[in-house]
């Protein structure tokens, strides 16, 4: 977990955390230079033995959240990644690492599932469909479809993550979602896993209504001119794996990279999971502009 200024509803997500039905759970905290009462409270669970506490500067969500993860002893097999205002179900890391155990650990592997959005009341409004037509190497390419509060990953992929550090990633769920995929294997679960609390200060607008997201999404993508960042951890991870990647996918994050604007726009595969939002993209690739 990263926390940073979630004192609000910090305990309730805690204890959730605290409360999953499996053994020989170990709870990692960094928090990011919190400013309101989050440390005290975090140390509060600290002298309980509850959880393991490291306290950092301010580096943003991405960076604290990839500290945390290099901060877990390497002897721990699986790795849970967890807001700080959300409540888990209770059996949402036993449901993932009963998938998981099934798979060929000896790889890379990442477990997302789906969730149901709340007020900051936690009452329910809705439900997510992250996964409407499969989330794979090319759908991750220029979408981020994975919700990092959902995430369970294993030791081989979290060696990978560490091994890459900080620099080129925009989204830390995003860039483990994306390694996975292209070393390994990410499961997707049709599994509601938590209750996913929308305050009004969440790192993403997830959730949004539809104009409200559009919204965001112009300004982030052309105001902000984060396609700069999107382009540039594709190239990260190119630089960092792609003599490890199949054939198949490596050709294809080559074509992202180096194709010409029309070898970009007509791929022959699928890259978002909504229609329109897949003719932007494409349009987006046939101006140039990824």
């Amino acid at each position: 977990m990263s926390t940073y200024n979630g004192e609000s509803h910090l305990e309730q997500q805690l204890d959730s955390v605290l409360g999953q039905d499996v053994g020989n759970l170990s709870v990692y905290v960094r928090d990011d230079g919190s400013q309101d009462g989050t440390l005290a409270l975090l140390e509060s669970y600290e002298r309980q033995g509850s959880i393991h506490l490291l306290r950092g500067e301010n580096v943003g969500v991405v960076a604290s959240f990839l500290a945390a993860i290099a901060a877990v002893p390497c002897d721990v097999e699986f790795i849970a990644l967890c807001d700080q205002d959300d409540e888990w179900h209770v059996d949402k890391l036993s449901r993932a690492l009963s998938v998981l155990g099934q798979k060929d650990n000896s790889v890379p592997q990442l477990y997302c599932s789906e969730y149901r959005f709340c007020d900051a009341d936690m009452n329910p409004t809705g439900r997510s469909h992250l996964n409407r037509i499969g989330v794979s190497f090319p759908t991750m390419l220029y979408e981020n479809m994975v919700s990092g509060n959902t995430m369970v990953m294993n030791r081989a992929l979290a060696n990978r993550v560490n091994e890459a550090g900080r620099e080129g990633v925009y989204c830390h769920d995003w860039w483990i979602a994306l390694v996975a995929t292209a070393l390994g294997e990410l499961t997707f679960d049709d599994f509601v896993s938590l209750e996913y609390r929308r305050t009004g200060s969440n790192a993403s607008p997830t959730g949004s209504g539809g104009l409200s997201l559009l919204r965001y999404r112009l300004r982030t993508f052309f105001e902000k001119g984060e396609l700069t960042n999107v382009a540039r951890q594709l190239e990260r991870l190119y630089r960092l794996y792609a003599d490890e990647m199949p054939s198949e996918r490596r050709a294809l994050l080559e074509r992202a990279l180096t194709g010409g604007r029309l070898s970009k726009a007509f791929v022959p595969v699928r890259l978002r999971q909504k229609p329109i939002e897949e003719a932007a993209l494409r349009l987006l690739l046939v101006l140039g502009r990824l």
